[in-house]
């Protein structure tokens, strides 16, 4: 990688970092809570689009295309989720965003197109997983998904339409993408392509137990826009922004 991408992946680590230190000193809230807005939006919006210009590096039809072009969406979804998201304490006097809202339509399609990304490289590499492998990513669907059955529960059987259909999604979709993600991590053989994928794997990793990070302190209202698990959310992006823009330069 050139000292260009470098230096942009060292502020992206460093301003992660500061938010962490932020919320560790309990700096004004406000502050973080737009701080890491504007970050969680730029990480995932920049990452789309290095995602995007390896989509496009590829020849037309190509199935490692396919699969660039799905985790780009699936990341985009996620960007403009947190811009819908960021949008609103702007609007609303610095509130926190409700839930459910638009903002979750965005964040419910992300999972979904990643995992579909994972699985058209898993096919296209032709990698094989063995046994243990199924077993490990069963294990871990089963049990994240009770666990996220258990942090949806209420919204399931109680609120209005759009609370439950979105506590379906929190509760399905997180599990069969940390599913996915094993299955195409206990198959790699190395190579260069796969120390590349790797960063992606990581990356999904990491914005998996934000994810489940956010809904445990939500439901033990300590949550707020600033906390520090935000920060899995910007270096997960950045990981996946990193395996694109390495998958690109191999291209050259």
């Amino acid at each position: 990688m050139g000292k260009a991408s470098k230096g942009v992946a060292f502020v992206w680590v460093a301003l992660s970092i500061a938010l962490a230190v932020l919320a560790w000193i309990d700096y004004d809230p406000q502050f973080r809570l737009y701080f890491s807005n504007v970050q969680q939006t730029a990480s995932s919006l920049i990452a789309a689009l290095l995602c995007f210009r390896t989509w496009a590096a590829f020849p037309p039809g190509s199935p490692l295309s396919r699969a660039w072009g799905l985790i780009g969406a699936g990341v985009l979804a996620w960007g403009i989720g947190a811009t819908i998201f960021g949008a609103y304490p702007i609007l609303h006097g610095g509130q926190d965003t409700p839930y459910p809202y638009y903002s979750d339509i965005g964040y419910l399609a992300t999972s979904p197109l990643i995992s579909a990304g994972l699985l058209s490289f898993r096919r296209s590499a032709g990698l094989t997983t063995p046994a243990w492998g199924w077993a490990l990513a069963l294990a871990l669907l089963i049990g994240c998904g009770y666990w996220t059955f258990l942090a949806n529960r209420e919204g399931l059987t109680g609120g209005d339409v759009a609370t439950q259909l979105s506590s379906v999604g929190y509760t399905l979709f997180d599990p069969i993408l940390l599913a996915v993600t094993v299955l195409l991590a206990t198959a790699f053989r190395g190579g260069v392509i796969g120390r590349a994928w790797w960063y992606v794997v990581w990356g999904v990793l990491l914005y998996i137990v934000a994810n489940q990070l956010y809904t445990y302190l939500v439901l033990s209202e300590r949550y707020v826009t600033g906390s520090w698990i935000d920060i899995g959310w910007m270096l997960g992006f950045g990981l996946i922004a990193w395996a694109a823009a390495t998958t690109r330069q191999m291209l050259r």
